[in-house]
């Protein structure tokens, strides 16, 4: 769905600047409802030229590069998102904070590289409208499996 909006938004930019510059270069010339706002448009013309030449072609290069970049989906996690995740399960867990602090940053990227290969970004965002035990019933046999991996017990 977003991408359907960001080539809009491309579209939008395309066309709005190729009117701006088309303006600024008077291939488009603006008619005056009034034969006497002739000159008022005259002034306004050289008044305004300068910056619908440069604002057109801004604009119309943005939309050029915005359709022609490709976009991540939402689908895919970034860095960024892991990290942050990381943080919140090394800030809300206890039992992290009880055992040696470098075992818990393993543990919890183990389980946010797990996770974020199980679960999708959108399927994450879905999770958190769960309660804490349904949450607790997708993550325990990933937080058992990094646990494991790394020789610690769980008292279940």
């Amino acid at each position: 769905m977003t991408d359907i909006i960001d080539t809009g938004i491309a579209v939008g930019m395309l066309i709005s600047g190729s009117y701006m510059t088309l303006v600024g270069f008077h291939i488009i010339k603006l008619k005056p409802k009034k034969t006497e706002d002739v000159a008022r448009l005259k002034v306004w013309h050289k008044k305004f030229d300068k910056f619908f030449k440069i604002a057109g072609i801004s604009v119309l290069i943005i939309g050029i590069f915005l359709l022609i970049t490709p976009h991540p989906k939402n689908e895919d996690w970034t860095l960024s998102q892991k990290e942050q995740m990381k943080e919140q399960i090394l800030n809300s867990s206890n039992f992290l904070k009880s055992i040696n602090p470098d075992t818990a940053d393993l543990v919890a990227s183990c389980f946010v590289n797990k996770y974020s290969e199980k679960f999708t970004l959108n399927e994450s965002w879905e999770h958190n409208k769960m309660t804490q035990e349904q949450i607790m019933e997708l993550a325990a046999p990933i937080i058992n499996e990094c646990c494991i991996l790394y020789g610690i017990e769980i008292n279940q």
